[in-house]
């Protein structure tokens, strides 16, 4: 059995590992670069590349399998032949689908908004069209995937096979949504793939019980390394829910700017916004989709934790009044920036916090706000702000004790920043 990191020895995300014997090829990730992270690639870099990757060893058969749902690990599966199957969760492939559903409907607004006002010329009707039919052409390659489902808690996941591998996903802690790890089995070798993990989540409490299980007689453990280089602290979810409802006791009115697909972030948030007695809001509809989606698949499983019922605001909302009134928790995307600004534009800016809930890199690395300038123009936009965040990644600490638990007999260290080593 043969390993082969294709991308990411060398960079945080854009993930590409190849796992192969003599007849069988297994990718794990085929992931897009971060912006601001590595060289920067063109859609057709990107094209390319992957059309070289799947055109060598034609012969065998092959997969790729998705540890989970974010860009940087599954980015590129539309540059996949469509004759390759493809895997992912059951949650990683609602996610996704949710995603560019929402995406194409807002090209649709925004489409048929410009026509409405007589401002589609020509040209840019048909580059709409052309972008919306390219969204539905994305959603149909997403419903091929092929999924797996969770098993119910200490039962064993089911075995998936590949020609002569077997690949068994095992349930993780993540900022994404239903990640996994894989025990990939062939030629009597056994390699452990961690994905993106870690231990200070809701459901990280679960990591090292499954690797004494079953991360046993391991060959290769293959790990991240995001944190290796990095100081972030590493507090548990809980605390982040204690630190925010400390401040939202505080205010009258408080933004929390997080993703709207880290189950964990959102129900620290939610917990927080309960203990200060404070209603809950939220404006974005990819969020609102999400939240279905983990009420529906966590709510009763988590007893409440992962269930979410907040009030959906919009632009024209007669709620905004009873929100100015009572205060409120607002849970927003830097998408949503012109709209809270709206929101809050009457309030007493004292009264008003916002609670920056992401990556602090977003807006202090150059890099990152050259290419994505939102995060840090969303802080600017307040008066008070409050950086209450812990990472979706394990420190190296955890990395460390994931390494002495399993035992492998080599360590291969892939999604981590130049010259970051063990």
């Amino acid at each position: 059995m043969n390993i082969k990191v294709h991308r990411g020895l060398e960079q945080v995300g854009g993930c590409i590992t190849e796992i192969s014997t003599a007849t069988t090829r297994v990718f794990i990730d085929m992931g897009q670069n971060l912006p601001g992270v590595g060289e920067p690639t063109t859609e057709e870099q990107d094209a390319k590349m992957v059309n070289d990757i799947f055109a060598m060893d034609a012969h065998k058969q092959t997969a790729v399998f998705y540890t989970h749902a974010h860009g940087d690990h599954v980015g590129l599966f539309y540059h996949v032949p469509a004759d390759i199957p493809q895997y992912i969760s059951v949650g990683g492939k609602e996610i996704l689908l949710a995603k560019y559903e929402m995406l194409k409907k807002g090209h649709e607004i925004r489409k048929d908004y410009e026509c409405s006002i007589g401002q589609m010329l020509k040209g840019r009707l048909e580059t709409r069209q052309a972008i919306i039919r390219k969204d539905e052409d994305l959603i149909s390659r997403i419903k091929l995937f092929r999924t797996w489902e969770r098993p119910k808690p200490h039962a064993m996941p089911t075995a998936l096979t590949v020609g002569d591998i077997r690949i068994t996903p095992f349930y993780n802690c993540h900022s994404m949504y239903d990640s996994y790890m894989f025990l990939i089995e062939a030629d009597g070798k056994r390699i452990w793939h961690t994905g993106d993990y870690r231990e200070h989540g809701y459901l990280g409490k679960g990591l090292f019980p499954t690797l004494r299980r079953y991360a046993t007689d391991i060959d290769v453990l293959i790990t991240e390394g995001t944190m290796l280089n990095r100081k972030d602290e590493c507090i548990h979810e809980c605390e982040v829910s204690r630190k925010m409802a400390n401040v939202m006791n505080a205010f009258k009115y408080v933004v929390v700017l997080a993703s709207s697909t880290d189950i964990e972030r959102l129900a620290a948030i939610k917990e927080a916004a309960k203990t200060s007695h404070k209603p809950l809001y939220i404006c974005n509809g990819l969020m609102r989709r999400t939240m279905s989606i983990f009420t529906r698949r966590e709510g009763k499983v988590s007893k409440g934790l992962f269930e979410f019922h907040p009030h959906y605001i919009s632009n024209n909302d007669v709620k905004k009044d009873s929100m100015r009134k009572k205060g409120f928790v607002l849970i927003s995307g830097v998408s949503n920036l012109a709209f809270t600004q709206e929101l809050c534009k009457d309030l007493d800016s004292s009264e008003v916090l916002l609670v920056y809930s992401s990556w602090d890199g977003y807006y202090k690395d150059p890099a990152q706000v050259a290419v994505n300038p939102r995060y840090k123009s969303f802080r600017e936009a307040f008066n008070n702000v409050i950086d209450i965040h812990t990472p979706g990644h394990a420190d190296r600490k955890t990395i460390e004790k994931v390494i002495e638990e399993v035992k492998p007999k080599e360590v291969v260290c892939i999604h981590k920043e130049p010259g970051a080593e063990l």
